[in-house]
């Protein structure tokens, strides 16, 4: 009888001991996932497993191939580079400060742009949000009456209103962003990575409406991209963490302005996190 306990524990210990040794490869999750496990299921097992990815270019490939969403390659990489456990490492007394404090731009936080402002001793961070353009096209009558095909039909992207609700009164404005920069630029958290993948525009303001042109075409060919007239140049400065300081190269006049993700459209359904200067002589 004794015998019979003793090997039954032993044998519990030894599944218990399996599971604690267990890592999670890059071939477990692809496993799992072509197992039928939904997503919050895969992704937990990560969150509460020992792992060992493989998050090359050839890998992330692979990865996609197989079936493996977005979501669950976003939590491979937050394990791997221990994103959800680390805070910012300069002493626990200033972490736990800055945690207390979400004025203070080095406080982790959400995806998102801010606006910095100091005045008086006081912090304040604004996010903007961002506002979904709708598509415009002009020049159609102009380019009907050019001859041989030459006149230009204009791509424009337009959102309401002719000023933004968060208001900057100082031409020097200081914005903070934080992106996904573990992915290396490859989204695989559908969040940006870097400032550089926002173009700053400034807006033509037309009756109820603010907007930029993104595109060009003629019976010739076609041109994609914000027109140079309405680009606003800005440095940014990497803080680590997906943390990136931004600021416009040389300063802002008073108009409407907005940073746009152009990957998430030319015209219709393009996100703009739109800002009003509006500086007082």
């Amino acid at each position: 009888m004794k015998r019979r306990i003793f090997a039954v524990a032993f044998f519990a210990l030894s599944i218990l001991t399996a599971f604690a040794q267990e890592v999670i490869r890059n071939q477990d999750v692809i496993a799992l996932v072509k197992a039928g496990l939904s997503e919050t299921v895969v992704i937990e097992k990560i969150k509460n497993s020992k792992t060992d990815f493989d998050l090359s270019t050839n890998a992330l490939i692979e990865l996609k191939k197989n079936g493996v969403t977005d979501k669950i390659v976003a939590a491979m990489f937050a394990s791997k580079s221990g994103s959800e456990s680390q805070t910012f490492t300069i002493n626990s007394e200033s972490n736990q400060a800055r945690k207390e404090d979400p004025n203070d731009p080095l406080t982790p936080r959400d995806y998102g742009i801010y606006l910095y402002e100091e005045k008086n001793g006081t912090k304040r961070m604004t996010q903007l949000l961002p506002v979904i353009a709708k598509a415009r096209v002009g020049g159609g009558l102009t380019a009907a009456i050019v001859p041989f095909g030459l006149g230009k039909v204009k791509h424009k992207a337009a959102i309401p209103g002719k000023t933004a609700k968060v208001v900057v009164d100082t031409p020097n404005p200081v914005f903070y962003f934080y992106l996904y920069s573990q992915s290396g630029g490859f989204h695989t958290a559908g969040v940006p990575a870097y400032p550089t993948e926002f173009t700053l525009v400034k807006f033509h303001i037309r009756s109820d409406k603010r907007e930029v042109s993104t595109g060009e075409a003629n019976a010739y060919g076609a041109k994609v991209g914000v027109s140079g007239e309405y680009v606003v140049e800005f440095d940014y400065e990497s803080l680590g963490k997906g943390i990136f300081k931004v600021t416009p190269k040389k300063p802002l006049e008073n108009g409407e302005y907005a940073f746009y993700l152009p990957d998430t459209g030319v015209g219709a359904g393009a996100r703009f996190f739109d800002f009003s200067v509006q500086v007082t002589p």
